[in-house]
């Protein structure tokens, strides 16, 4: 695939000031997108001098991170999913309709007061329901530039193809985006030839590789444990209760001879996470379990740990990939089949282990098999993601990163991808 080169066509808008970056996620489950839509922040304010970014997000979590320089955020009202997997107001009553009537406003006014000369939509082609609709026309009839970040794998085709089929995501994609950044590896997952939808846009088209943060590991290396280390990590958690469930069922089979590390996530019920810490205790001996709540540094744990047990969310993926670390999936398969795809595909690159819905015998069985075998060899997949995009941001907008001299260090403020 062909790097972008659609920006040179386009007649590059003069900027009277600083660079100006707008990132919208709409975020109800999980924490994934507003994680991405920080670190890609971070590596454009880390890139271009004087650059600003606004994050406009409904993530419950949106002030538990660190802001990069020069970035700041606005939180829509949140949406959560009901058990059938559809959307309803988080805190606000009353229908969803207005909840998203609302963010929509929200939204519009953020981008007229913020004057971007870059929009980036996640994930979501036009929105949560449209809710980004109004923004994008109006980039679309001032000149702003627009680029649609999708992670590779969104759904099984059939799902993408049904929900791409309105007049107004069909709009979005022949008109209203001047470039459209996958963010994976076409190796793993050739999105272009998954999604029909795509193709016609080829030439608009750039997978970028991994969106995951540079390594910025700690001087001082790890204190050696004397036992081996597993880390549980379920994302946000507000789904994370059968795996957890499961891995401590698995812990009960036998005496371990490792530690357990559990992150439950910021989005469990706290009832839920209490529940844990007394399962943890009441296997004493038999397994040393320690249960957190949330850890703001993933790729530290990673650097500490054996084995990681995790759910396959896109973030939670890249840093595996990222690390030494050996890992097993447990993906979700509900409301959408993207966890399974992605554990599925990279178990097949030979780069994790992928187990979904497994017996408690053969969690445990693969757990023991994972930390016998060591750590797992760097794996030949695209990481420099936010790199690429930043490429594609200044052909869009002909703003060029400064020089640096040999001593310097061009890398973005790091905001890690934690699950």
């Amino acid at each position: 695939m062909q790097s972008h080169q659609t920006s040179t066509a386009l007649s590059t808008p003069l900027l009277t000031g600083p660079l100006r970056v707008l990132l919208y996620s709409h975020d109800s489950w999980g924490l994934g997108h507003l994680r991405r839509s920080l670190a890609i922040a971070g590596a454009i304010t880390g890139k271009f001098s004087q650059a600003n970014a606004l994050v406009v997000t409904g993530s419950p979590c949106a002030t538990q991170f660190p802001l990069p320089a020069r970035c700041d955020l606005i939180k829509l009202p949140a949406v959560t999913k009901d058990t059938n997997g559809d959307y309803q107001p988080r805190s606000l009553s009353g229908p969803l309709e207005g909840t998203l009537a609302l963010r929509s406003r929200i939204l519009l006014e953020a981008f007229r007061g913020f004057a971007p000369n870059v929009v980036i939509i996640d994930h979501q082609l036009i929105g949560l329901h449209g809710e980004a609709l109004p923004l994008l026309r109006e980039a679309h009839a001032t000149g702003v530039r627009t680029i649609y970040g999708m992670r590779d794998i969104l759904d099984e085709p059939v799902s993408v193809q049904r929900s791409w089929n309105s007049q107004a995501c069909r709009q979005a994609l022949s008109t209203l985006y001047d470039c459209v950044c996958i963010y994976g590896n076409q190796e793993v997952f050739d999105s272009l030839h998954e999604y029909p939808a795509l193709r016609r846009l080829a030439k608009r088209l750039e997978f970028t590789g991994y969106v995951v943060p540079s390594r910025h590991r700690d001087r001082r290396s790890p204190i050696p444990h004397l036992r081996k280390q597993v880390l549980v990590t379920v994302g946000g958690g507000e789904d994370g209760r059968q795996r957890i469930d499961k891995y401590l069922a698995a812990l009960a089979l036998a005496p371990c001879d490792w530690d357990s590390h559990i992150f439950t996530g910021p989005l469990m019920e706290p009832a839920l996470s209490r529940h844990y810490k007394q399962e943890a205790r009441r296997l004493g001996r038999q397994a040393s379990v320690q249960v957190h709540r949330f850890h703001a540094n993933l790729p530290r744990l990673l650097d500490e740990a054996d084995v990681v047990v995790s759910m396959a969310g896109y973030n939670s993926c890249a840093e595996i990939l990222q690390s030494g670390c050996r890992g097993i999936l447990l993906p979700r398969t509900f409301p959408r089949r993207e966890q399974a795809i992605r554990a599925q595909r990279l178990a097949k690159q030979g780069f994790v282990d992928a187990l979904e819905n497994p017996s408690t015998k053969r969690l445990r069985k693969t757990i023991e098999r994972a930390l016998n075998r060591g750590a797992r060899a760097a794996v030949d997949v695209n990481l420099d993601g936010l790199s690429r995009i930043c490429d594609v941001v200044s052909e869009l907008t002909g703003v060029l990163p400064p020089a640096l001299s040999p001593d310097q260090d061009n890398a973005a403020p790091v905001v890690h991808l934690v699950s």
